[in-house]
């Protein structure tokens, strides 16, 4: 899981009846302040919807990540108002050095969905300075959604936003093995000082930033929109924090 990831997380929720839903976040961490900003948007037409998301480091995480950039986008069809995706595209930009020269090297991976067969189909793309490989496959398992229609479907699913019991969900681009992810009950500690808001723990079920299960505190606003998270425990240095500022 990288900085995309976390941010795909922070933004749950919105209402697909609007033509245009945009955020933008921050995200520190620990000692180290502002490692990165996202932006999103949500754009729905004549019963088709497109979701984008880019992400980017900044600072000495910029330099560190080698300008590390992350795009992703999922597309499909809206059927009683909720999200269904015939295709999920994630891309990773970055700089390295190789043989020394600094060449630039891209990670695309686009997923078509067969709703229909229960089935995925997988192209995976690799670009490395003028060298490009491609590789297409069947995908290791299904779910009905990719990460970002799911949780832009999630206030379907439970549109009070109070979560009172252990609920699991299924998303391509979550868990590597099956897409699993857990969603608990948050009952706020002294330690935070979310007062207001609907609360909830997501459990992605893997290693977020080295965190041990990408365990997320997540704070949602009445509208459905996510304005702050905490990724819990990262290494030695603390919580990933991020946090709505448009």
């Amino acid at each position: 899981m990288t900085l995309s990831h976390i941010i795909l997380i922070f933004l749950l929720v919105s209402s697909v009846v609007a033509t245009d839903i945009s955020a933008k976040y921050k995200v520190t961490f620990g000692i180290f302040g502002k490692i990165g900003v996202a932006k999103t948007n949500l754009h729905v037409e004549n019963n088709k919807y497109k979701i984008t998301v880019h992400a980017k480091t900044t600072g000495m995480a910029n330099f560190l990540s080698g300008e590390r950039e992350e795009w992703y986008e999922s597309r499909g069809v809206v059927k009683g108002d909720i999200l269904v995706p015939d295709y999920y595209k994630k891309t990773v930009q970055r700089y390295s050095s190789y043989k020394g020269e600094t060449i630039l090297k891209k990670d695309i991976k686009k997923y078509i969905f067969d709703h229909d067969k229960k089935q995925l189909h997988v192209e995976k793309i690799k670009l490395k300075g003028n060298i490009k490989t491609l590789k297409k496959q069947k995908g290791d398992y299904y779910a009905p959604n990719d990460l970002l229609s799911l949780f832009f479907n999630f206030k379907k699913m439970l549109p009070s936003l109070e979560v009172t019991s252990n609920s699991t969900f299924y998303a391509v681009g979550a868990n590597k093995t099956d897409g699993r992810i857990d969603i608990k009950p948050l009952h706020v500690k002294d330690e935070f000082d979310w007062k207001k808001g609907h609360l909830m723990r997501v459990i992605v079920n893997d290693k977020i930033f080295a965190s041990q299960k990408g365990e997320l505190l997540i704070n949602l606003r009445d509208d459905g929109l996510c304005q702050e998270a905490i990724l819990k425990d990262v290494l030695f240095f603390g919580d990933i924090r991020g946090e709505m500022i448009d």
